[in-house]
């Protein structure tokens, strides 16, 4: 398996003898003979069939388990950069295809053992048909319409992200005789936020910035008071040595383990590093703002303005589509700004926690905003770093956001 000391920090995704995966810190002890877990991240390999799914119902008016599975193994020559333009038809369309394959799954998603009976996503192709049917039957039915005698121009553009686009134009000869191209299509502007509760980010060299944008408040005093800024200086040239580009080129992963326990050293200090005071003080102001003479007005800033800042971003409605075991859920632009007029009316409060996002992982600080009525979670703002040192910390849908989501189960 390759077991080294630089895997005790890391759980490992292993597989029993009975098929199940596990996490386990130390595969040498307790579980008997294990053989290592097949890598394949679900929610990028999601966003790959999201976007195949999408190309093939505007191109084909129908879309099947099947033909997703078909097209994913006939367009695995092209991996990593997906580019596809279809031939124009009698009409003049043209359906467009392109993404990047994540490095995550380069190695799975193309594997058809992997969708087969008890594969890695074998359920996954007949989830995204019946929803992307379901969802998109409007817009489909625009472009197939017999009676249309205009060009239309579909790209579908996704798999990077969570995030999946899909642009329409249409070209045509207007009533005065003049010709119209590539006029953008109302209700083919199409922004979909795939497979998770996160629904933005704030990463890199710019966390401390946008912490300050999204909450309206001096976040650059707050990481210097913190040592957080002196902190992200000093692991800036130690980031640089184990980018994607370097790990496994220059650089051993087993070498870049050593550097990135370095700079967890730096940020994180067992719990008690820059990090954790600069998100702690980041609450305590919030707190003090949001219970001060003007927090009414506070509140509207940074949550209701924030959050409906952050949702409306990118092209088109920003539809939210998570994909679950019985049923995927949708959180449609419309109950999206139904919850952001809903804050502007809430009383807040923050609250400061250290939680680990999965069992064995180090767990990491956060910020949870609460409606003080029910105590129920709008949502929380999550860091972590990942295996290449980038920061990432996600802002990520919290309890109060069930009641506005639109629940549909998968046909037998």
């Amino acid at each position: 398996m390759g077991y080294s000391n630089s895997t005790l920090r890391y759980p490992y995704r292993v597989k029993t003898k009975n098929g199940k995966v596990v996490l386990v810190k130390d595969p040498s002890k307790g579980l008997g003979k294990l053989s290592e877990a097949t890598v394949g991240n679900r929610g990028d390999v999601s966003e790959v069939l999201q976007a195949v799914a999408m190309f093939l119902l505007f191109r084909d008016n129908s879309v099947t388990p099947q033909k997703i599975i078909d097209t994913v193994m006939k367009i695995a020559p092209q991996s990593p950069n997906i580019d596809i333009k279809t031939g124009k038809n009698k009409k003049g369309d043209v359906f467009r295809l392109k993404f990047p394959v994540p490095r995550s799954v380069q190695g799975t998603v193309f594997d058809l053992k992997n969708y087969q009976q008890g594969g890695m996503y074998a359920e996954m192709p007949r989830q995204q048909a019946q929803a992307t049917t379901e969802l998109y039957s409007k817009q489909v039915n625009f472009i197939h319409d017999n009676n249309r005698e205009d060009a239309v121009d579909i790209a579908v553009v996704g798999a990077k992200g969570g995030k999946i686009d899909v642009q329409g134009t249409v070209s045509y000869t207007n009533a005065q005789g003049k010709y119209i191209e590539d006029e953008p299509l109302k209700d083919m502007q199409i922004s979909l936020k795939m497979g998770s509760a996160q629904f933005d980010q704030m990463t890199g060299k710019e966390m401390v910035a946008k912490f300050g944008t999204a909450f309206g408040i001096d976040a650059g005093a707050i990481a210097k008071q913190t040592g957080l800024t002196q902190a992200l200086a000093k692991i800036q040239p130690l980031a640089l040595q184990i980018t994607t580009t370097k790990v496994g080129k220059t650089i051993s992963r087993q070498d870049a383990d050593k550097i990135l326990a370095q700079i967890e050293q730096i940020l994180y200090g067992q719990g008690k590093g820059p990090m954790y005071r600069f998100y702690r003080s980041v609450a305590n102001t919030l707190n003090a703002q949001l219970t001060g003479k003007k927090g009414e007005q506070k509140e509207r800033r940074i949550i209701a303005d924030a959050l409906g800042n952050v949702i409306k971003k990118g092209v088109g409605k920003v539809t939210m589509l998570e994909y679950q075991k019985n049923a995927y859920t949708v959180l449609s632009q419309t109950a999206l700004n139904k919850l952001v007029n809903l804050m502007k009316t809430t009383d807040l409060r923050a609250e400061y926690a250290v939680k680990a996002a999965k069992e064995g992982d180090v767990a990491r600080p956060r910020i949870e905003f609460y409606d003080t009525k029910d105590n129920e979670k709008f949502f929380h703002v999550r860091n972590y770093i990942n295996q290449y040192a980038v920061l990432r910390n996600t802002l990520e849908q919290g309890k109060k956001f069930t009641q506005f989501k639109r629940t549909v189960k998968y046909n037998k």
